[in-house]
């Protein structure tokens, strides 16, 4: 079969590296192109993955517009799928830096798929604001963050999706329910959980990493957004748990977020490149994500693959990853005593913060696993048969948003 995995931007997020992972998969069994925007066009490969870069206008040069419409970068996109005549094409980031809306457009040629991965589809911007922000239920006709601006924006995606067979799928059940709130929820929706390399991102080994008799380390992994990301909350949190844990120790990995510095006992590793973000999980022994909204973080799934309990809040989908209890503790968002709480629990308790681990590994295994995800994405293509149509059986579609 012949893919065309669609990424407006790489590298940049979670939703990016979904993307990236699912079409390097996908190509040691089809014919696969990852076609991304990027500063330059090119051509080249990775493997058996064909990589073309589309040239975008500079930053500089685009207007908010670009979301919306841009008919050079449209033409571009038309042209070079016409090349590669795809059986489908599966569109992931569409937004920011990107292709634009009208990109989707293309689905009326070419049998298509787009995996939602925030709210961008339902809001003016990825994350709402508040970021507890569901609006888009009603139209979001009563917006106090982008007054008239989240009106024209809703016509105008409507429009679109209106006019653009798609098939959509979603990583959460908390996702397909709120797209129900738009036409996109009467499309043919698919639950496909995001899946990750479970052969890079690995328990530590005895001797490796954070499970030694030192004090405890809490790892957490900044990215796009990162003002949403509950970095405030957790080095309000560490603060106060120092004090009591004296060898706890806070590792940031990716951009030192304002003020994190300037802690005792806070260490700002910096950006790590993909190849060494595995060995970064290992050298901690709890993964600490207090997001104030999100949808199934990428960053939680290579945690709990490399073995470590989390501590996250009630948010988007990521109940649906996390069981409370049992492979890590779930707060509400913005609760700087409670997330408090839940590290200082799993810190004075090594053997659960062992037990946890396992059981992330474990539900990794079961119900995470890029193998799993490719599998399924295959199922929706129409290109899995016999064993695999088994093994990708659950979960089933949600056709309409609806089950």
């Amino acid at each position: 079969m012949k893919i065309a995995v669609l990424c407006g931007h790489y590298p940049y997020s979670g939703a990016g590296v979904v993307a990236w992972e699912s079409a390097r998969a996908l190509s040691r069994r089809h014919e696969v192109t990852f076609v991304h925007g990027a500063d330059r066009p090119g051509d080249s490969r990775e493997g058996d993955l064909r990589v073309i870069a589309l040239g975008l206008p500079p930053e500089g040069e685009r207007s908010a517009l670009h979301l919306y419409w841009n008919r050079e970068v449209v033409r571009k996109l038309r042209e070079i799928l016409e090349t590669l005549g795809p059986d489908v094409v599966h569109f992931h980031i569409v937004q920011r830096r990107s292709f634009s809306l009208a990109s989707l457009l293309l689905s009326r040629k070419y049998r298509a798929v787009w995996t939602l991965h925030d709210q961008w589809p339902l809001c003016v911007r990825s994350v709402p604001t508040p970021p507890s922000c569901e609006g888009m239920k009603r139209f979001c006709l009563f917006c106090t963050a982008w007054p008239g601006l989240s009106v024209v924006n809703k016509v105008a995606k409507e429009a679109v999706f209106a006019s653009s067979p798609l098939e959509v799928v979603v990583p959460s059940r908390w996702l397909a329910g709120l797209i129900r709130f738009s036409l996109l929820g009467r499309k043919r929706v698919h639950l496909v959980r995001n899946g990750v390399d479970l052969d890079r991102f690995r328990p530590a080994a005895p001797a490796e990493g954070g499970r030694g008799g030192r004090g405890a380390t809490l790892l957490f992994v900044a990215g796009p957004n990162d003002e949403t990301k509950g970095f405030r909350e957790l080095l309000e949190a560490f603060v106060s748990l120092r004090r009591r844990h004296p060898s706890l120790k806070l590792r940031v990995i990716g951009g030192p977020p304002a003020g994190a510095e300037e802690v005792e006992g806070v260490e700002v590793v910096g950006r790590v490149s993909r190849g060494e973000m595995p060995e970064a999980y290992r050298q901690g022994d709890i993964f600490v994500l207090p997001t104030l909204s999100d949808n199934t973080p990428v960053t939680l799934l290579e945690a709990m693959a490399s073995g470590l309990p989390s501590v996250s809040t009630l948010v988007g989908g990521i109940p649906e990853m996390v069981e409370a209890g049992v492979t890590g503790r779930l707060v509400p968002p913005g609760d700087v005593a409670a997330l408090a709480a839940a590290v200082e629990d799993l810190v004075a308790d090594p053997e659960a913060r062992c037990r946890m681990g396992r059981a992330a590994r474990a539900a990794a295994e079961s119900r995470f696993s890029l193998v799993r995800m490719t599998l399924e994405l295959e199922r929706v293509y129409g290109a899995a048969t016999g064993a695999e149509l088994r093994i990708a059986a659950a979960p089933a579609a949600l056709t309409g948003g609806r089950q």
